[in-house]
């Protein structure tokens, strides 16, 4: 590899910032709308290491958001890690990728994310980021959590946020963006998901496919959160712990709040690694039900 390749990046962060991003080992959980652009971006950026989690298989309403995904991809039958892999070694093939088709919450999921540096998570449902928050704030591994939100109706809605959870001092819990109750019932075991049915009065499985997202708005919170990542890893600066884009308004705007000082997470555990036993998680068998 060309050892111009980085210029234009050194002219911003300099080599050693550059050298920084080449030694970490980043994880990101989710290789959908959203991981698929961090994974670009990521590669990109010339970060050494990727680990890429995520169980499912590429399907038709994929294509139209997925960065690397290619019209003859075959739907079902592609495993969506496996588009990420290829959609990295397209861009540095020296890069080292480690792929896990499986849920996060498993005992191969696990082990990876400890031997990562920092953690992108990008998932749909509210349990699995109530967990990864909870992993990385016992393992102390910074925590890039990203979403988009798109609420139709007569006052249309859209865009998204980034929560950067680096040091303790603040997360999705206690910034208020994780809705608690929906972690809750993602939680609660097969009985749980039978009540949010019952909520909803639809099947879930057709919930799931109905939600508009759109590529541009991922990429708008993909590269906030990116940015926030090469800032943090380059030491330019410190990331801000909450980001919110407003794409009906066209504007970002940063949380100033003090989080409260008594977080479970960024307090009680922070730094217990295995004395968390986030291991019950496996045994209960909540990554298999949490899809």
């Amino acid at each position: 590899m060309s050892a111009s390749r980085f210029d234009r990046n050194v002219l911003l962060f300099g080599q050693q910032g550059q050298d920084r991003l080449r030694a970490k080992r980043v994880a990101v959980v989710g290789v959908g709308g959203l991981g698929t652009h961090v994974l670009q971006q990521l590669a990109l950026l010339g970060v050494g290491g990727l680990v890429i989690i995520d169980r499912e298989e590429l399907d038709i309403s994929n294509k139209n958001r997925y960065v690397g995904s290619l019209h003859v991809d075959p739907v079902p039958g592609l495993p969506k890690v496996d588009l990420g892999e290829r959609l990295i070694l397209a861009i540095d093939p020296t890069i080292q990728v480690t792929k896990i088709k499986d849920t996060f919450i498993s005992e191969a999921g696990f082990a990876v994310l400890k031997q990562a540096d920092c953690v992108f998570g990008s998932m749909d449902r509210e349990g699995c980021r109530l967990i990864l928050n909870e992993f990385c704030a016992a393992y102390e591994r910074p925590y890039f959590d990203l979403a988009t939100e798109i609420v139709p109706g007569e006052k249309l809605v859209f865009g998204g946020r980034v929560c950067c959870a680096i040091d303790g001092g603040g997360c999705i819990s206690c910034l208020g963006v994780l809705d608690v109750a929906e972690a809750q019932r993602d939680l609660s075991g097969p009985s749980g998901q039978q009540d949010r049915k019952v909520v909803y009065g639809v099947k879930m499985e057709a919930l799931a496919q109905a939600g508009p997202s759109v590529v541009s708005l991922n990429g708008v919170v993909a590269s906030l959160a990116v940015t926030e990542f090469m800032v943090w890893a380059t030491g330019l600066r410190e990331p801000k712990r909450l980001l919110t884009y407003y794409g009906e308004r066209g504007a970002v705007t940063v949380n100033r709040d003090q989080p409260p000082s008594d977080c479970y997470y960024c307090k009680g555990i922070r730094g217990k690694d295995s004395q968390a036993n986030l291991e019950r998680y496996i045994r209960e068998g909540i990554g298999e039900f949490l899809r």
